[in-house]
């Protein structure tokens, strides 16, 4: 075992799990031991559901498009007041940068929430909206945690353009990051970019000449992985009244068969990033294993509790696989109130029993469990 290697895995136990998972882990299970509610952690805010693609893998792309009625800057100004303080808020849709007000709006609930990061996800379309976006919140000075910017990449340029059906996906994808990388050198403590590329059957053989591509193009750039996901195939245990039909038009998983290639494929990439024994790296072994055998590996404990969705007309939904359960407008667009509510309560005691390989909730569920836990440590 090299010296690095061995430097890393000390660095990931000090300073990650001693200081931040075993305190999570230990605090969210006396929670649950006493039956109270987790803190709301996490907002997702689809921010609009109009988007300049049409991505083969989407799961919400029978949403996508013009829906009136849209929240609008006024309305997140009677929002913003009567959300909690959260770690993170994601910005997403659609493509939230096509929002007139996104800017604004995401100035006004990172600086009232005081999360600790605001990450915008976006297909890197829109280079010029994208720069103008950070120059302005991070030229504010009102921000009071990280901006970062997460974008989309699905394999190398043929791959990519023919995936978002865009020929110049890949060029503005690439001009944007150039700009990114050149804002993280001007702003290296307060602003992070990085890309996120969901595993498909048509992918799956170019995870490491991508790696190896944007590690040489962005050497300050960093790269997630998830499995493609959708109700029909990555959801189990939620009734039938309560799914929210989301599901990819074309691109399907991987074939079985070369599951254990890819998992292997990843982990030498976690490995030389620094990032194997994370949650969110961890989360895609657990895919793995729940899309073979279809059992629950941890119990959902963040949908309703650590994690809410809100979609662009304020429907409010516990997570992004369940049916919204109200409206803010039907609440006086007070959060606390809807999320107090027995509609909430009913959908939490609907969704307690459901897993899923979504990695925005699974990733939580892994930090809140012991499995989680085990998995995280076991490999170092």
């Amino acid at each position: 075992m090299s010296y690095d290697h061995t430097r890393t895995k000390a660095r990931f136990f000090f300073e990650h799990y001693l200081p931040r998972y075993l305190p999570r882990l230990l605090k969210r299970q006396w929670e649950i031991w006493r039956g109270v509610r987790g803190q709301l952690l996490d907002l997702y805010l689809f921010v609009t559901n109009q988007c300049n693609a049409r991505c083969k893998h989407c799961f919400y792309i029978e949403e996508l498009g013009y829906v009136p009625g849209e929240m609008r800057l006024a309305d997140y100004e009677r929002l913003a007041p009567t959300l909690p303080q959260l770690e993170r808020i994601f910005l997403t849709g659609g493509e939230a940068i096509l929002h007139p007000d996104c800017p604004d709006i995401a100035l006004l609930l990172g600086r009232t929430t005081r999360a600790q990061r605001l990450t915008l996800i976006t297909n890197g379309f829109l280079p010029d909206k994208i720069e103008a976006f950070c120059q302005r919140l991070l030229g504010s000075g009102q921000l009071p945690g990280v901006l970062d910017i997460l974008v989309s990449l699905d394999g190398l340029e043929a791959t990519h353009n023919e995936v978002r059906q865009n020929p110049q996906a890949w060029t503005k994808a690439h001009e944007t990051l150039h700009r990114l990388q050149t804002l993280k050198m001007q702003s290296p403590t307060n602003f992070d970019f990085g890309v996120i590329t969901i595993i498909t059957s048509r992918n799956w053989r170019e995870l490491r000449p991508l790696h190896e591509y944007l590690k040489a193009e962005f050497p300050a750039v960093r790269q997630g992985f998830e499995f493609v996901r959708g109700t029909n195939f990555s959801l189990w245990g939620l009734a039938p009244e309560y799914r929210a039909e989301f599901n990819p038009p074309e691109d399907a998983l991987p074939p079985p068969e070369v599951w254990d290639d890819i998992l292997a494929t990843l982990d030498a990439i976690n490995r030389e990033s620094g990032l194997a024994n994370h949650s969110f790296q961890v989360t895609t072994h657990f895919t793995v294993k729940m899309l073979r055998t279809k059992r629950k590996l941890v119990d959902c404990v963040s949908a309703g509790q650590n994690v809410a969705v809100i979609y662009p007309t304020g429907d409010v939904a516990v997570c992004e696989f369940s049916k919204p359960f109200a409206n803010l407008k039907d609440f006086d667009t007070d959060f606390g109130k809807l999320w107090n509510s027995e509609q909430a309560e009913a959908m939490r005691r609907a969704t307690s029993r459901c897993w899923c390989t979504h990695g925005c909730y699974l990733s939580r569920n892994i930090e809140y469990s012991l499995a989680g836990h085990w998995a995280m440590l076991k490999n170092l």
